[in-house]
């Protein structure tokens, strides 16, 4: 058992009208509920849920941090406590989707140029993958043998930047590289859609459908990050 986050989208509703909405669309999955469910097998998806970030607010557009419509439950556990500026969800109209997703593009964009400089100043390099047929042992001596990847080696906070394994990690061209960082602000483990639809995934593919189903929401449907136990 363990605790995800779910940001789910419902259609509008004022403040009133929040909680008995997100009840209903969060019924459907309760575990072991039978709901429309002729399956046997099924077993649902929580035990109990709570509005609830878990790191991963919404921000709100600026001018619109005092609108009643804007939902803070303020029951994220052990967190200090949280600027005007972010919150539990909102009308999208309110929530500033793009600022982040901005933010990651530039920063990952800085740091795929960052390695590119560093890296053109050693000689080629093979990622980790082209030694992990050797034992563990002499594929990491093998893999760090390399000058480059030696060099960052020799420095915690040029490895703490690059990683353990640059040559694969910048290995994407860098819009790619960019539009991949972007894409791994707004998404959480599980998406609850406006039709009922219950969407699990981390790769990078379960991200792009996120933004992408977020983006071509109207203005006016209320997203809300859940926190659930499962």
């Amino acid at each position: 058992m363990s605790k995800q986050i779910v940001t789910v989208c419902l259609p509008p509703c004022g403040p009133d009208g929040l909680r008995p909405a997100l009840a209903a669309a969060m019924a459907p999955f309760e575990y072991d509920a039978q709901i429309g469910k002729p399956d046997d097998e099924w077993q649902g998806e929580w035990d109990y849920w709570y509005v609830a970030s878990g790191g991963k607010e919404f921000t709100v557009r600026p001018g619109g941090e005092d609108d009643p419509l804007i939902v803070r439950d303020g029951l994220d556990e052990d967190r200090p406590p949280r600027p005007r500026s972010l919150c539990d969800g909102g009308p999208k109209a309110l929530l500033d989707l793009d600022t982040g997703r901005f933010a990651a593009a530039r920063e990952a964009a800085d740091a795929w140029d960052a390695w590119q400089a560093f890296a053109s100043t050693f000689p080629p390099s093979l990622p980790y993958a082209h030694f992990a047929r050797m034992p563990e042992a002499r594929a990491v001596e093998a893999f760090e043998a390399q000058p480059v990847i030696r060099a960052v080696r020799l420095d915690p906070g040029r490895e703490e930047r690059f990683g353990f394994d640059p040559v694969a990690w910048f290995g994407e061209d860098r819009p790619d590289f960019a539009a991949r960082a972007a894409a791994d602000v707004l998404p959480t483990f599980a998406l609850l859609t406006v039709d009922g639809r219950w969407v699990e995934g981390s790769s990078h593919a379960h991200h792009v459908r996120f933004n992408a189903y977020l983006d071509g929401l109207p203005d006016d449907t209320v997203l809300v990050r859940v926190l659930y136990h499962s």
